[in-house]
């Protein structure tokens, strides 16, 4: 179930890091992550990029590894205005990304199965505009659920 003050409809961001940190923080302010999740996240975005270049509406995945995490929880966010991340598996392409969901995975194993299962859902170009329409945090949470 995703938690409701784990998402941000709209929120002031004009950066890929802007981003990941408030959701950094909405995760560790709810207890799910450790004082090193924003800064392994953004390391990891860094050297890992996480934009996916779906139709419609570009998706970025930031994440930190488990050993950062708490308890499993996803935060998400829906932007106004596009940020650039740098494209998953090719770096040099840059992209506009409107839809952010950061995982946190508390094992190696729920990670790489977690993250194959969220990428999946994402494919479902509806569920992506339902996300983006989304006017508060609960129709937010509510449309990841369905």
């Amino acid at each position: 179930m995703i938690d409701p003050a784990l998402c941000l409809v709209r929120p002031a961001a004009t950066s890929a890091e802007d981003v990941v940190r408030a959701l950094a923080r909405l995760l560790h302010g709810r207890g799910h992550v450790r004082d090193s999740f924003e800064r392994a996240a953004l390391a990891r975005e860094k050297r890992s990029p996480t934009g996916l270049p779906f139709p419609g509406i570009a998706v970025a995945l930031p994440h930190a590894e488990p050993e950062h995490v708490v308890s499993p929880a996803i935060a998400i966010a829906t932007l106004a205005t596009p940020v650039v991340f740098r494209e998953m598996g090719s770096p040099a392409v840059k992209l506009s990304v409107s839809l952010v969901v950061m995982p946190a995975f508390s094992a190696k194993e729920q990670a790489g199965a977690g993250l194959s299962a969220l990428i999946e859902r994402l494919q479902d170009e509806a569920l992506r505009a339902r996300l983006v329409a989304a006017e508060d945090a609960a129709s937010l949470a509510a449309a990841l659920e369905v």
